[in-house]
Parts: structure tokens; C-alpha cells; sequence
């Protein structure tokens, strides 16, 4: 089958899809995932290399000639969390909800900072309901955008929101800094990101006491209290409950293990212990197949 350039490039893209990994990671294999592939005529026997070396081949071609939001999800992971930070000590969450709206990437280190994707491909349909959600629960927030959109959501999003380009280089330029926002945080958005566990035992150590009640009550009684909280003092709750999901040992080392094309799929995708180690022992696997 001949494919053309731009439908080649949107058929690789379809390799990094959570459903996709989260089959290597449940079964091991990776033919019947990938099938779309042999579909395509898109991959050819060829010398051992592992599974990873394929999809670090599909990447390289996509980062080069289709940067879809994909693309700008892994170079925010590989340039901020691994290399501006550590993953030990910082972590990204992927499509995170936060209000009305669906944040692209959250990274949470010593502070939140929520970043909203909008490629070339994209339009700014609800951007200003997007942003105004992420202002009432992050300290930064920051737009990231093709070179040539720039100018034009510099002039339509709200100034605390700063601006950065994703260059040619994959590197992230930065056109206008966010402003810092934690004293403007609304503890209630906060709550709302919160898992039980996490809002529980904030509003326990607000009141110094266990609380113990009704399973039908609890969340509206965790709000009432949540509210008291100055919003310096939710925004310090939100960043340690969500840093900690993603910065134990277990997830550290297999982040950190993945090939960096496949870095935000590790975050992004729900995993027990085993499957991780599955996915991981795929992705070492030789495979006697190349891109054509």
C-alpha cells in the first residue's frame, strides 16, 4: 500500500496511543498492536534490533515532519522533568482534569506549573475557559504553541499565561514568562484534583483529629474544611499530593528506564508492577523488523 508523506507520518503517530502500550505491557507482544504497521507495508524483515529501536526510528520521523501534541508532550518530558529536574524530585501528569477543562501536562517540583498545548494543527476554541480554570488551581501557567502561532495567542491570552515555542530544534523557547499565581489559587479547584486519600488527610491535618464519618458525607465534609485553607497553603497540598504519585521508587526507575520516546506513555498509562516489567522486557525483545 502507498502511502503519501503526511498519511505515512499520521500512521507512525498512531505507535504512541496508550491503548497500544498498555497491550505490549499486558501480553508482551508487540505484532498484533502494531499490525497497522504490516498493514502499511511500513515495516520489512531486517537484522535484530530491540522493539525499542523501532519506536525511537517512528519517533525521530514524526518529531521531524508531523509535531503533533505527542511530540510536544515528550520534549516538555525530556527537557523539563529529565533535564531541568530530575524525575526523583519532579514528575509530570498527562491530561490531568482540572475544572471544566483537561490540562495537556501538569509538572509539579517545587511548585505547579500547568502547560496547554496548541500545535499548528490546533485552534484557540476555549482556550479562555481552559486558562481560567488552570489560573484557579496553578501557580504557572504556560501556553506552548508553534513558532509562527505565537504572535497571535500572545495577543488573546490572558498575561499571567506565558508564552513558549516548541523550535525546530525541540528545544522549548521561552517569548513571555508565566506570572506567578499561587496567591490567586482557589482551594476549592484544588480539591477537586485531589484523590480521597489525599483531601482526607489534609482536611486531618487542618482539624488535628481523624475524622470519622459517614462514607456518604465525608467528600462534602472534606470541602468545608478544604475551604479554610489559605490558597498558599492548597497550592503547597497540591503540589506534594501530585508529586507524589508519580515520584516513588518504582515509578522513577521505570520512567526512567523507557526510551525517551515512549517517556510520556510511562506517565501517562496505568500500570500494575508486573505489566510495567513486561513492557520493559518487550522493549529490550529483538526483533527482526525495521521501518521500510
Amino acid at each position: 500500500m502507498n502511502l503519501t508523506a503526511a498519511e505515512r507520518l499520521r500512521t507512525l503517530a498512531r505507535m504512541f496511543a496508550r491503548p497500544i502500550f498498555s497491550e505490549i505491557a499486558r501480553t508482551g507482544h508487540w505484532r498484533q498492536p502494531l499490525s497497522f504497521l504490516d498493514n502499511h507495508g511500513l515495516v520489512r524483515k531486517a537484522s535484530r534490533q530491540p522493539l525499542s529501536a523501532l519506536f525511537d526510528s517512528a519517533w525521530h520521523e514524526i518529531r521531524r515532519g508531523y509535531r503533533n501534541e505527542f511530540v510536544y508532550k515528550t520534549e516538555i518530558a525530556n527537557r523539563i522533568i529529565f533535564g531541568r529536574h530530575s524525575p526523583r524530585t519532579s514528575c509530570m501528569h498527562v491530561e490531568l482534569p482540572v475544572g471544566r477543562s483537561i490540562v495537556d501536562v501538569a509538572v509539579f517540583n517545587g511548585t505547579a506549573t500547568a502547560y496547554e498545548i496548541k500545535t499548528e494543527f490546533d485552534t484557540p476554541r476555549r482556550l479562555t475557559t481552559q486558562t481560567t480554570d488552570y489560573l484557579a488551581a496553578f501557580d504557572r501557567v504556560c501556553l506552548v504553541t508553534h513558532p509562527r502561532c505565537a504572535d497571535n495567542y500572545m495577543a488573546i491570552t490572558d498575561p499571567r499565561v506565558g508564552i513558549l515555542t516548541l523550535t525546530e530544534r525541540g528545544s522549548l523557547c521561552t517569548l513571555r514568562e508565566p506570572m506567578g499565581n499561587r496567591d490567586n489559587v482557589q482551594p476549592s479547584a484544588v480539591f477537586s484534583c485531589l484523590h480521597k486519600a489525599e483531601y482526607v488527610a489534609a482536611a486531618e491535618s487542618k482539624l488535628c483529629a481523624t475524622i470519622e464519618k459517614p462514607t456518604a458525607v465525608i467528600q462534602a465534609f472534606c470541602a468545608s474544611v478544604f475551604s479554610q485553607f489559605t490558597p498558599d497553603e492548597a497550592h503547597a497540598i497540591f503540589v506534594n499530593a501530585l508529586r507524589n504519585r508519580k515520584t516513588d521508587g518504582a515509578t522513577v526507575r521505570f520512567v526512567t528506564s523507557l526510551p525517551k520516546s515512549l517517556r510520556v506513555l510511562g506517565y501517562a498509562t496505568p500500570l500494575s508492577g508486573r505489566q510495567r516489567e513486561t513492557a520493559l522486557s518487550a522493549l529490550r525483545e529483538d526483533i527482526h523488523y525495521r521501518l521500510i
